[in-house]
């Protein structure tokens, strides 16, 4: 059959530009990690990665040693997908493209912006599932700034670096702020970008991208939103930190992943100050459970580590909870009891709130074609195959990547806006 395509590396190159560039939601990740992932790993494997370690200072001249406590995160080389296509003798020598415009306009660009999507989609949930601080309504579309606002102090407050952040929003989102809120930007040709191209572009220390990859959220349901949920007892890690509340509840109350709440009198606090911002800590359910008995253990996050209290290097909170506390569940939003709020998640993102590191994938040798690109920039990677099938005459062909994720300071650096649309 003809070879229709003579020159892989070019097609691995072209197809990881096409990659590369179609990409929103992930370009937000931080990808400096990826110098420790250029060795082969297996699908599924665990790597850690050591963060910076937080000291408290000490009074007078006393020598007051305190411990070396370095935190880690973990990156998990576990997500593996691609786009994989075959055609047999026949197809190829009266239908298969020739020529390299013909390639990557038939076959190589949908590919592309497939897989781009897919990663894309994949890092919105990622982000959606591991951020605990939460602004807006769920159920309700933001038409001011305000809430914007709110994100932006709140990476304030939580000590975020600085350096550009991302505002990713829903297509009805920015549509509602834009139609409300035009005559609120400069410089001019920042509003004339909103109406030639439906979006802001810089605004409030932002970038401003719309995205179809963001996800929507379904809150879990109380019998009693008020009252019917308080603290029974924490359970601590190693370190202090609390992982994990018993609470009671209703029987039956549901606690969905992604859901996030407050406790009366725990609030949130600078991590480099230690002291409180006067906002209740978002507190969010990394696991789904039901309440069984009038009790629920609600496995929580609040960044790389559980809540940490006052002494503690990591502090993020400025008192643990209490037994009797009431919770309130998705600050921001009127809860109805019984009845559940669903809605999109904007985010806003510092490239330190997540990692995305892009893996190699084994090249064999006992193939027609094999070839490996990798971006040096962003990480994310992409290996091709060509081989014959000699039971069916079928040419094989796929693309394939293998990337990994990971938190890194999501509580510091990222922000959902809960929405409608």
């Amino acid at each position: 059959m003809a070879n229709t395509f003579q020159v892989v590396d070019w097609l691995t190159m072209e197809g990881l530009r096409t990659l590369v560039n179609k990409s929103a939601v992930a370009t937000r990740f931080n990808t400096d990690y990826n110098k420790e992932f250029t060795r082969e790993f297996a699908v599924g494997e665990t790597v850690r990665v050591p963060l910076p370690q937080r000291y408290l200072v000490t009074t007078g001249l006393g020598y007051k040693p305190q411990p070396i406590n370095r935190l880690y995160t973990t990156v998990t080389c576990d997500q593996i997908f691609g786009i994989h296509f075959d055609y047999d003798s026949i197809e190829a020598a009266l239908k298969a493209p020739r020529g390299r415009e013909a390639v990557k306009r038939e076959l190589l660009d949908p590919a592309m912006e497939q897989l781009a999507q897919e990663i894309d989609s994949r890092a919105a949930a990622w982000a959606m599932a591991n951020t605990n601080n939460v602004v807006g309504a769920l159920g309700t579309t933001p038409t001011s700034f305000d809430v914007f606002g709110q994100a932006r102090a709140r990476l304030i407050e939580n000590a975020c670096p600085p350096g550009k952040r991302g505002m990713i929003v829903t297509p009805q989102m920015m549509r509602t702020i834009v139609s409300n809120n035009l005559t609120n930007f400069n410089p001019q040709d920042e509003v004339a970008k909103a109406f030639r191209e439906g979006y802001y572009g810089d605004a409030q220390g932002f970038e401003w991208d719309e995205s179809m990859s963001l996800y929507s959220q379904t809150s879990g349901v109380w019998a009693n939103f008020a009252t019917g949920v308080q603290v029974t007892s924490v359970n601590l890690n190693a370190t202090g930190a609390v992982t994990s509340i018993v609470v009671s509840c209703t029987t039956g109350d549901t606690f969905n992943a992604g859901d996030v709440f407050t406790i009366g009198s725990v609030n949130n606090a600078n991590p480099v100050t230690r002291r409180s911002t006067g906002t209740l800590k978002n507190i969010l359910i990394t696991q789904s459970t039901v309440g069984v008995g009038s009790a629920a253990t609600l496995q929580i996050a609040a960044g790389t580590q559980g809540l940490c209290g006052p002494g503690s290097q990591y502090q993020n909170v400025d008192a643990l909870p209490v037994a009797n506390a009431y919770l309130a569940m998705q600050p921001g939003t009127t809860m109805v009891n019984a009845n559940a709020k669903t809605g999109m998640n904007g985010l806003a993102l510092h490239r330190d709130a997540f990692a995305l590191v892009g893996v190699k994938l084994e090249i064999p040798k006992a193939c027609e074609m094999s070839s490996y690109a990798r971006d040096p920039k962003t990480g994310i990677s992409v290996a091709f195959l060509k081989m014959m099938d000699p039971l069916t005459r079928k040419m094989v062909h796929r693309f394939d990547c293998l990337l990994g994720f990971g938190n890194l300071y999501p509580d510091n650096c990222a922000v959902r806006i809960a929405s409608l649309q």
